[in-house]
């Protein structure tokens, strides 16, 4: 009889502007908060959260949407509750590259690399694998084994060019180093480069990715951005929650590795979106649009 009583009184009150359902869903939640915290600083490339893929769902996702396109639900008219789609050309812009091609840089610029027979996730740094993994490639630090571990021909930047470049993402800074091979003689002729003070000049192609200001800004002036676990409790709850509360949302993935978790849209001009917002962001709910506005400053 309670949980009757209640469930009535949860659904006046959504008929008058009060979110009963999420604000339960909240209360009896508390992992819906999720953190968009950086994997941590290692050498690994594929480590880099890649901001400017947001929006792209996996190719495993069926059906595989437009990169542009959002599902979302909202009233359709006084009764029906239902599904829509919305194109939003932003997420086709997102992601900036430049290439700069016969770039050039010093072995020491380098703080990683894409391919290695070391698991590069577990080094913050290449001495780091080198002396762990490598240590008879650094037994001296002279001239003549730096010139010798620079003549290993799987240092395709240097000996076969226009096979490796380099990858940089504004948002993280570092310098990587896209490679099929070479990687410890590489990292120890940077590690004896660097303690003998001697300059090792590289030339490739380099990509930089960046985020699009002016569209992560178009999209926070229209929408609201939260992010919440991509499981099953909590987003058919949140589904149900906005449902009873009529309010309207859409949604897309995240990039790797916050493959567990996805994006929440609630438009401006919905006026229970915008209620809808102000309860997650009293919540603690992450902000994805501030998050996005923190690495576009931080790029620039």
């Amino acid at each position: 009889m309670n949980e009757l009583m209640n469930n009535i009184v949860g659904r006046i009150q959504e008929t008058f502007g009060y979110p009963a359902s999420l604000v339960r869903l909240l209360a009896e939640h508390s992992e819906i908060r999720v953190l968009l915290n950086a994997p941590s600083s290692c050498i690994d490339a594929e480590s880099v959260v890649k901001w400017h893929e947001l929006g792209t769902a996996p190719c495993a996702y069926f059906p595989h949407p437009g990169h542009s396109t959002l599902q979302g639900w909202k009233l359709r008219d006084k009764h029906n509750y239902g599904s829509f789609t919305l194109h939003r050309p932003e997420y086709d812009q997102i992601g900036l590259c430049e290439s700069t091609e016969q770039w050039t840089c010093d072995i020491t610029d380098v703080h990683g690399f894409s391919a290695s027979k070391s698991r590069l996730s577990d080094f913050t740094s290449t001495d780091e694998m080198v002396e762990t993994n490598s240590s008879d490639l650094i037994d001296a630090i002279t001239h003549d084994k730096l010139a010798k571990n620079l003549t290993h021909e799987e240092i395709r930047i240097i000996h076969s060019p226009g096979c490796d470049s380099f990858v940089r993402y504004l948002w993280d800074g570092r310098l990587f180093l896209r490679n099929k091979g070479g990687s410890h003689h590489f990292a120890a002729a940077k590690y004896i480069a660097s303690r003998l003070s001697e300059s090792v000049p590289l030339c490739g192609k380099l990509n930089t990715y960046s985020l699009n200001t002016l569209a992560i800004a178009s999209l926070r002036r229209d929408f609201d951005m939260f992010v919440i676990p991509d499981e099953t409790t909590i987003s058919l709850g949140f589904h149900e929650a906005m449902k009873a509360f009529r309010a309207t949302w859409l949604w897309h993935h995240l990039p790797h590795p916050f493959d567990n978790a996805k994006a929440i849209l609630l438009p401006k001009n919905d006026e229970r979106s915008v209620r809808v917002a102000a309860l997650l962001r009293q919540a603690d709910v992450t902000d994805l649009g501030q998050h996005l506005a923190d690495l576009v400053s931080h790029q620039n």
